[in-house]
């Protein structure tokens, strides 16, 4: 007998995952397949929200889980956005600042500030009311190697944290470098200049109050105006999230 046809799968919108809750943040995280890999991704549903630069940027990616990641990221900030606004999804419109930070174009005359980040399949949004955001989200995987764990060590690290580093080993030391990856990434994203920070001249270390505290050096000189978390990521992933404080201590 030939086996029954195939009922096709329902496209799915993506999965909304519970994202870290930092005062005075809205954040959203999801994956844009299920983790378990059935399903068919909504991209129509998607592509309708997005502008037409979005449209050339997602189909230039070669690989469909690349693309997919792409559209359902902007999916989620769009209507993240709308939530917060009159404003469509599909009627919001971005520039960039001079160093390519993304932000709402000024015609819609709103304080929201955003930053978004996605890999391994996740994705990461952060939205803040006149307070400048940066997040980050990597997937451990990334670093497969003892050898790639050191590279990165070698580029990123302040001598503080490289002394604290090779202290560890294994899995928790690559875990340790991603996490001080994501928190000088997000620090980065959260000043709107991004790779061009030198990152070995930004430094974190665990405090016992704050949990982490961004250290005074040649490149951070304002370290008392941000506040910096690491909150508990999915299982594989590391993620950071680095705020503008409130008031006359946030960026002038």
């Amino acid at each position: 007998m030939d086996p029954p046809p195939r009922t096709p799968q329902a496209p799915h919108h993506g999965h909304r995952l519970p994202a870290p809750r930092i005062p005075g943040l809205i954040t959203l995280m999801g994956r844009a397949h299920p983790a378990d890999g059935t399903g068919t991704p909504a991209e129509d549903t998607w592509r309708t929200v997005m502008s037409p630069a979005e449209h050339r940027r997602a189909d230039a990616f070669r690989l469909d889980t690349d693309r997919h990641q792409f559209q359902y990221t902007r999916w989620l900030l769009r209507t993240g956005l709308s939530r917060l606004a009159p404003v469509a999804p599909q009627d919001w419109e971005f520039v960039a600042t001079p160093h390519g930070k993304p932000a709402i174009h000024p015609r819609f005359g709103s304080d929201v500030q955003f930053s978004l980040s996605h890999s391994g399949g996740l994705c990461l949004i952060g939205l803040a009311h006149g307070r400048p955001v940066g997040v980050d989200i990597q997937t451990c995987e990334a670093l497969s190697s003892p050898q790639r764990v050191a590279r990165l060590a070698g580029k990123c690290l302040a001598p503080a944290e490289r002394t604290r580093v090779d202290t560890l080993t294994g899995r928790e030391q690559r875990d340790a470098v991603i996490q001080l990856w994501t928190l000088k990434e997000a620090y980065a994203k959260a000043v709107g200049l991004g790779l061009r920070l030198p990152f070995d001249q930004i430094a974190f270390r665990p405090d016992h109050r704050r949990g982490i505290v961004l250290q005074p050096t040649a490149t951070v000189r304002d370290p008392g105006r941000w506040d910096c978390w690491a909150p508990p990521p999915p299982p594989g992933f590391r993620m950071a999230v680095c705020l503008a404080r409130p008031g006359p201590d946030g960026p002038r």
